[in-house]
């Protein structure tokens, strides 16, 4: 299954820099079909999805929020609140951040 998820970022890859205003590769596309993935339980196929958004779109806040979500449902805590940390320090009123990364920090 994981070679599934990496054919599947290499693909997606390769059309972003094919075709970098297709919508397929737009920003909140690629979110929501991690968000997808998280509501099936499909955890590290939705960090495989969120990781890659950050790497497409590193000065988004909602990217970095997604992916502490996708590892605080792993329960990598440290690593949840290393890219919630990320998403403050791009937007510092990220208040779903803010407070995911308090309970996290408790």
């Amino acid at each position: 299954q994981a070679g599934a998820v990496d054919e599947g970022v290499s693909r997606y890859k390769a059309i972003k820099n094919a075709a970098p205003s297709d919508p397929v590769v737009q920003e909140s596309r690629l979110n929501a079909l991690g968000y997808e993935f998280l509501r099936q339980n499909k955890l590290k196929e939705a960090i495989a999805l969120f990781t890659l958004n950050t790497e497409l779109y590193p000065q988004s806040a909602n990217v970095w929020d997604s992916l502490g979500e996708a590892y605080a449902g792993t329960g990598q805590k440290e690593l949840a609140i290393k890219n919630y940390k990320r998403s403050i320090e791009l937007d510092p009123k990220n208040s779903a951040a803010l407070e995911a990364l308090r309970k996290l920090q408790k």
